[in-house]
């Protein structure tokens, strides 16, 4: 090995270790910044970040790395935004795990273990999965609960719909759409959705939202009818042109009765989406999410549809935050 002379060795070893302290500081950063999938927006009273052997104090944008585990106490709550545009909102006495933030050919989804207590979650820009010790829940673009009771796990949907299996038995699941709630118990597959009493929601919300912040959920449901094309004698051709003109009319009926939805104050749907036109679009789009609750054939051979959507906290976001932005 080459060294210098004498007189020039101490400034060779300085300058040598600088380079060495840079080379490890970089990397600790690279993967600092690798792990991190989030951060803390806001919480109210105590509540932890277990990571490796350490216990870390909530505090606002702590950063929340793959492989945390947060934590809350009595009256206490914690509000994290991951990168994915997703948002936790945990309740008091709760438990939660990020167990996987998934990368390369996994990329899409992220997976969350709810060890216990309730979570409220505005599902963001990718495949979302919370696990606990007996159920999954599957979504995407939507907003739902998700609580521990003992040996049983119970969800609340809120916007959108959500996939629902028992833990044991992935394959046989339930769809549960907005308005509507399911449950799973240890050994058993996911029980039918029924309607969500209001009052489930407003304890949950109470539990994870301040109160400036509780909102809604908006169930909409409207009607649409269309007649078969004069001229088609192909019944199945017939019958699902009617069955779009159908939907077309059903989703127009849905998008008058959003924008008269208020949303903060005395301040609508419609008053956010005249000052953008790109809103507009977007909630174009969210109610093109509708779904058929019920068809129908009426005695003149027309075709009878009722549709339904939930507006959540998901939904509402937006308005605001695209509200923000033109400010």
């Amino acid at each position: 090995m080459f060294l210098p002379p004498v007189t020039n060795r101490a400034v060779f070893f300085r300058i040598a270790a600088g380079i060495v302290f840079s080379v490890v500081s970089v990397m600790n950063t690279s993967m600092a910044a690798e792990k991190e999938v989030g951060s803390v927006r806001d919480f109210r009273g105590t509540a932890n970040i277990l990571r490796e052997r350490d216990r870390i104090d909530v505090k606002k944008n702590e950063p929340v790395y793959r492989a945390d585990t947060v934590k809350t106490f009595d009256r206490s709550r914690v509000k994290i935004l991951f990168v994915d545009d997703s948002l936790l909102m945990i309740g008091e006495n709760s438990s939660i795990a990020v167990s996987g933030y998934l990368k390369g050919k996994d990329a899409g989804r992220s997976v969350f273990n709810l060890m216990d207590g309730v979570l409220n979650v505005i599902v963001g820009r990718s495949g979302f999965e919370v696990r606990t010790p007996t159920a999954v829940t599957a979504a995407r673009g939507t907003s739902y609960l998700v609580w521990v009771e003992g040996n049983t796990t119970k969800t609340a949907v809120t916007e959108g719909r959500v996939e629902f299996s028992n833990i044991e038995d992935p394959a046989n699941r339930v769809v549960v759409a907005a308005g509507r709630m399911s449950y799973v118990e240890r050994g058993r597959p996911p029980a039918a959705p029924v309607i969500t009493p209001p009052e489930v929601v407003r304890v949950l919300y109470e539990r994870t939202l301040e109160e400036s912040e509780r909102w809604g959920p908006v169930i909409l449901r409207a009607k649409g009818s269309g007649i078969p094309p004069p001229g088609i004698t192909n019944p199945a051709q017939a019958r699902l042109m009617a069955l779009r003109a159908a939907k077309a009319e059903a989703l127009r009926n849905l998008l008058e009765q959003a924008e008269g939805v208020v949303i903060v104050s005395d301040s609508r749907v419609e008053d956010f989406i005249v000052k953008n036109d790109a809103l507009k679009s977007r909630v174009d789009a969210f109610i093109k999410g509708a779904w058929v609750s019920e068809e129908r054939v009426l005695s003149d051979g027309s075709y009878e549809v009722e549709m339904e959507i939930g507006l959540g906290l998901g939904f509402r976001r937006m308005l605001l935050e695209q509200g923000i932005r033109n400010e």
